[in-house]
């Protein structure tokens, strides 16, 4: 009988189980919990009275405050001290999303439109940002 063979086979299951445990962990490590997100707009538009309004992109941070919640920074821009409640977070991490924004592999997208009271009659006015974001590490928002 040749004990060798089992025994190979147990190195192998071995280095198998640990890899598969590296990986599952690595997946899971986009995402969490006081993550940081610096993001730069690349369009910022507003359709208001039946214009088209370009903006001048801008930066911003967000950071997962929660399961549930994303919340924006103090800096002054478009969503400043906002927060956001998400939805879902994809089971890797690295797709999230709410009832007005989109955060997917690095793309961050929000969309939304506003009744204004006005004397005469109701104004709407539609707004829509994507920006390019990147977690950050050892920042506060």
């Amino acid at each position: 009988m040749n004990i060798g063979i089992p025994i190979l086979c147990h190195k192998i299951m071995k280095k198998t189980l640990l890899v598969l445990i590296f990986f599952l962990l690595s997946t899971h490590s986009f995402a969490k919990v006081g993550d940081v997100y610096f993001c730069e707009m690349t369009q910022a538009i507003e359709l208001k009275e039946g214009k088209l309004i370009n903006y001048i992109p801008q930066k911003f941070k967000f950071t997962i405050e929660s399961d549930n919640m994303i919340r924006f920074g103090l800096d002054v821009n478009y969503f400043r001290g906002s927060a956001f409640k998400v939805i879902e977070f994809s089971d890797n991490g690295e797709k999230f999303y709410g009832d007005n924004f989109e955060y997917s592999y690095g793309d961050f997208y929000f969309a939304e439109i506003f009744r204004w009271a006005s004397t005469d009659v109701d104004a709407l006015t539609a707004t829509a940002v994507s920006a390019t974001c990147a977690i950050l590490e050892d920042y506060s928002v």
